[in-house]
């Protein structure tokens, strides 16, 4: 992948693959392959160069924590193309936004409130 900011010694490849997301969204024609695989190279170059890859470092496969919220992550990213403007549905009670993060992303990948601390 050759990203500066990644950290080195990580397995190859990324946590998440074209498979592993048609599979999370249930898709089993090949029409959006394209567009689901620019969700995944995004996904995987980004978790490469966060905190939670430092479980993976030296790792022959990925941790599963992490393969499902690279996973999740990159099906959240090509399911937006459903509501750019941030509307998921229109229901009774009026619109249904999209979350603007996801908790169980957060978990998985140690984002935010999840990471662990450090020193330094």
């Amino acid at each position: 992948m050759g990203d500066r900011d990644e950290l080195v010694g990580l397995p190859v490849g990324g946590p998440t693959t074209l498979d592993a997301v048609k599979l999370q969204l249930a898709i089993t024609d090949d029409r959006d392959d394209d567009r689901i695989t620019a969700q995944v190279v995004a996904v995987n170059r980004m978790v490469r160069t966060w905190r939670c890859s430092t479980a993976a470092v030296g790792q022959v496969e990925w941790p599963a924590d992490i393969v499902l919220g690279a996973t999740l992550l990159a099906a959240r990213f090509f399911r937006r193309k459903n509501s750019p403007a941030g509307v998921e549905a229109m229901g009774s009670q009026g619109a249904v936004y999209v979350m603007r993060s996801d908790p169980d992303v957060a978990q998985l990948l140690q984002l935010g409130v999840h990471s662990y601390p450090t020193v330094g």
